[in-house]
């Protein structure tokens, strides 16, 4: 399904007044400011705390993937919600005509779509770095050139499948001069075939095996035996920090569901049986925005459950805002919460439960 930005369906009439609707225009511009802003901080504070190596620790192949979902955030949100802003205030008419027009329409839709893919593509390597951390942790699979390599060809890969779109996609005047930017209805045929193939290829499949991933991760460490001899401190220790690696990973997999599947089920919505509700502009919005939400939530969901992600992120702001840090003692020990977890070494316990 596409974005609000370019509509599948043109508005209605009926839509137009709702759209128009001061109130309702406002609380839509509000919400998309909301994103923007938190999008923004998150998840430029989690760029910038593995490229500074705020805690020394920071550059690993997942933190890279991490990091490479951050960049497609920031791109798709930085982009996307100004746009989206403008076009609410003008009832998503297209303002640009000409070749100009043509241009910025179809590259709108490819810019908005492809961090979306990249963004699923780099958390389904996460999940995957993870689980071959957990289930053969005596072997570094995914080193940190592999990392960079996989990086470009998630790009790549990802720019190949968005590609159609710029054939798909054109500006369309509706008497009396009216412009949009959505799918010509000539190709309708092919954009139907594109976008259920594209969808179900790259989100859909992707989450079912993220889901997977993680849930076989959470079986492993819940079952693990730990180490003989434990205190019963470091034994209540230990359950503690599994219990918040498992939410941890809750956090992400509810996440991709309650806030990705609605963008495929809007598609299936658009064009089936029930596409007339694809004209509804509210819709649009609704799957839109949780998309754009998702954006925003997957920095937020490292910084509650990583104590790595949280230390380095007072180590960055605390310089730019020492005033809000006053009376606590300087740079504080990240806690070693993964030591003797899972009976596993602790170079590489690190490693699969903070990244």
């Amino acid at each position: 399904m596409s974005s609000p930005t370019i509509s599948t369906t043109l508005p209605s009439s009926d839509n137009n007044s709702t759209s128009l609707n001061p109130m309702t225009t406002g609380v839509k511009i509000a919400a998309y400011l909301v994103v923007l802003i938190f999008s923004l901080i998150g998840n430029s504070l989690l760029v910038a705390i593995v490229y500074k190596n705020a805690n020394k620790r920071m550059r690993t192949p997942s933190n890279y993937f991490i990091v490479n979902m951050a960049l497609a955030d920031i791109l798709v949100v930085a982009y996307a919600v100004p746009q989206n802003i403008v076009l609410t205030v003008y009832n998503f008419r297209w303002l640009v005509g000409g070749v100009a027009g043509q241009i910025l329409c179809r590259f709108s839709f490819f810019v908005t779509q492809l961090p979306i893919l990249v963004s699923t593509g780099s958390l389904l390597i996460v999940a995957l770095d993870r689980y071959f951390l957990v289930f053969y942790p005596m072997k570094r699979i995914i080193t940190i050139q592999i990392a960079r390599r996989i990086i470009i060809t998630v790009w790549s890969f990802t720019a190949v499948f968005t590609a159609p779109l710029f054939a798909l996609i054109a500006v369309v005047e509706v008497p009396p001069g009216i412009l949009y930017c959505a799918i010509e209805f000539k190709k309708l045929g092919l954009a139907v075939s594109y976008f259920l193939f594209c969808y179900t290829t790259i989100i859909a499949i992707p989450l079912v095996i993220i889901i997977a991933l993680y849930v076989a991760i959470g079986f492993k460490i819940s079952r693990a035996a730990p180490p003989g001899n434990q205190l019963p401190s470091t034994q209540e220790r230990r359950e503690r920090i599994t219990h918040k690696v498992l939410a941890m990973l809750s956090a992400i997999v509810a996440a991709l569901i309650l806030f990705r599947l609605p963008l495929v089920i809007g598609l299936i919505v658009c064009f089936s049986r029930f596409h007339h509700l694809c004209g509804k502009i509210d819709l649009m919005f609704i799957t839109w925005f949780l998309t754009l939400t998702n954006s925003t939530l997957n920095p937020w969901i490292y910084f509650i459950f990583n104590d790595k992600f949280r230390h380095g992120a007072r180590l960055i702001l605390e310089k730019f805002f020492p005033c809000c840090f006053k009376g606590v003692n300087g740079v504080e020990a990240i806690q070693n919460s993964t030591h003797q977890m899972v009976g596993l070494p602790v170079e590489h316990s690190e490693t699969v439960h903070q990244r």
